[in-house]
C-alpha cells in the first residue's frame, strides 16, 4: 500500500506546469545558445569552401551527367561534353554537345566575359538577350531568357572539385522543369 501512495504523489514530467519546466531548463538556455554559435566539426566553415572561377574550371574538357525532371512527363537522362577555350581579354568560349535521352544531339555555345566584382555577362546559343551571371564564393548564379522560358541556373563547386548544376526552367512564373547535373573536369585548362 505504501508503494501506491508514493506513486500517486510523484508528479510525472508531462504533468508539471510551465513554470516548473522553465525552472528546470532555464539554466541550460545560455549553454545551448553558445553551442549553436560555435563552429561544428561536421559543418563546413564558409571560408573552407572552394572558390569557383568559372573561366578556369571550364577551360579545357568537362563532362556532365544528370537528368532533366519535367513537371509533366518522365525524367530524361542527360550527358554533356564541353570544350572551353580562354579568349583574349579574359573571356571564355564553351562549345557543348548535349545528349538528352530520346532526342537528337544538340550543339550550343556559351561565351562569357568577366565584368568585375564577381559579375559576368555573355551569350548562349538559345538565349534571347544577354546572359547575366554572378559568382559568390563557390557558387555561380546564371540568368537568361529563351524564346519560351526564363532560366535560372546555379553552379556550386564542391570540395571534391565537382560542379553541381541546378537549372530551373520557368514558364508563366511556374517552374516547369529542373535539371540536376554533376560536371567534372577531364583535362587541365587550355
Amino acid at each position: 500500500m505504501g508503494q501506491i501512495i508514493a506513486r500517486r504523489h510523484a508528479t510525472p514530467l508531462r504533468h508539471r506546469n510551465a513554470a516548473t519546466h522553465l525552472r528546470i531548463f532555464a539554466p541550460l538556455i545560455p549553454a545551448l545558445w553558445l553551442a549553436a554559435c560555435l563552429p561544428s566539426a561536421d559543418r563546413p566553415r564558409a571560408d573552407a569552401q572552394p572558390k569557383l572561377d568559372p573561366i578556369a574550371f571550364f577551360a579545357g574538357y568537362t563532362e556532365g551527367r544528370g537528368a532533366l525532371h519535367k513537371l509533366v512527363g518522365n525524367s530524361q537522362p542527360l550527358s554533356v561534353s564541353s570544350v572551353g577555350r580562354k579568349l583574349p581579354g579574359g573571356g571564355l568560349r564553351l562549345d557543348q554537345l548535349l545528349h538528352l535521352e530520346g532526342e537528337a544531339v544538340r550543339e550550343r555555345r556559351w561565351t562569357i566575359w568577366p565584368m568585375g566584382k564577381g559579375r559576368f555577362t555573355g551569350s548562349l546559343t538559345e538565349a534571347v538577350g544577354p546572359v547575366e551571371a554572378a559568382v559568390q564564393g563557390n557558387r555561380m548564379t546564371i540568368r537568361y531568357a529563351t524564346e519560351d522560358y526564363r532560366v535560372r541556373q546555379t553552379l556550386t563547386l564542391g570540395m571534391d572539385g565537382i560542379v553541381h548544376n541546378r537549372l530551373d526552367i520557368y514558364k508563366w512564373g511556374l517552374n516547369v522543369a529542373r535539371l540536376d547535373e554533376r560536371i567534372a573536369r577531364k583535362s587541365p585548362a587550355t
